[in-house]
């Protein structure tokens, strides 16, 4: 297997390291953006904006949604489109994709979000996502949690090198992580090392916008929505989700994900 290692985002050019860094056969999201259309009594069309290699949206067409998927990858979108060539992928960026149509319910996932790095940013992906949702529309966001950078955990991601290690497409990758804050930016500062045999050492420096619960519940509001739940559990990206369990929140934001659902009015 070759990698594409000429990338300024090294995970998200190569598909099938992604898959194999969050859970190739992990369906806990999809399940959980399901639980949630259900409970919300959404409509059928839903837009996946930063929809990766495309389970999500080949998992809610095939219970029955018309689903949509929203990428900035070429790599991704080609990805998808082969291995869910029933389903529709467009390429677009968040903050400024234009589909023409209205949607039932909007999610955005895996931290996407969070690459909007300045205020104009996350306001303008909002109020893009806002166009794109029917009045009383379903939107669902879930992100790193800035707050959890506060907790005696999360201070002990600042001071430890992290390491992993996965078999991708019969070969070992590992890679360390080290995170830093730059406080007055809000930027969690992500450097990677990939180890993958045949290749050089890779070596990274990614960001990610920190926001804060209060501070993204003003940006909704201000960009047209209603907020209706802001919590950190369930967290369907780090932990699986138990669909034969009723649907509860917690809302301590002690965890290491913080979740939006909200409605447009």
């Amino acid at each position: 297997m070759d990698y594409r290692t000429d990338t300024d985002n090294f995970l998200h050019t190569n598909p099938s390291l992604y898959l194999a860094f969050n859970g190739e056969h992990d369906s806990s999201m999809a399940h959980f953006i399901h639980t949630l259309l259900i409970e919300y009594k959404a409509g059928k069309k839903v837009l996946d904006v930063g929809s990766g290699p495309g389970r999500e949206v080949a998992y809610l067409n095939s219970v029955g949604y018309e689903a949509v998927g929203l990428d900035n990858s070429e790599a991704m979108l080609s990805w998808a489109r082969e291995h869910y060539p029933g389903s529709k992928f467009v390429l677009g960026d968040q903050s400024d994709f234009s589909l023409q149509q209205m949607f039932d319910a909007l999610y955005c996932v895996g931290s996407t979000f969070l690459y909007n790095f300045t205020n104009e940013e996350v306001l303008a992906s909002l109020q893009c996502f806002r166009k794109h949702l029917r009045p009383g529309g379903l939107l669902y966001l879930d992100m790193r949690n800035a707050a959890f950078f506060l907790t005696k955990e999360g201070q002990c991601w600042l001071t430890e090198e992290l390491v992993e290690q996965r078999e991708a497409n019969g070969t070992t990758v590992s890679l360390k992580t080290r995170f830093s804050i730059d406080l007055a930016a809000q930027m969690l500062e992500r450097d990677y090392c990939w180890t993958v045999a045949g290749y050089d050492p890779i070596e990274e420096h990614l960001r990610h916008r920190l926001l804060f619960p209060q501070e993204l519940a003003h940006y909704l509001a201000v960009s047209g929505f209603r907020l209706v739940q802001l919590f950190d559990k369930p967290a369907p990206h780090v932990d699986s989700f138990d669909r034969d369990r009723p649907l509860t929140y917690s809302h301590d934001l002690l965890g290491t994900r913080m979740q939006i659902i909200a409605q447009a009015l």
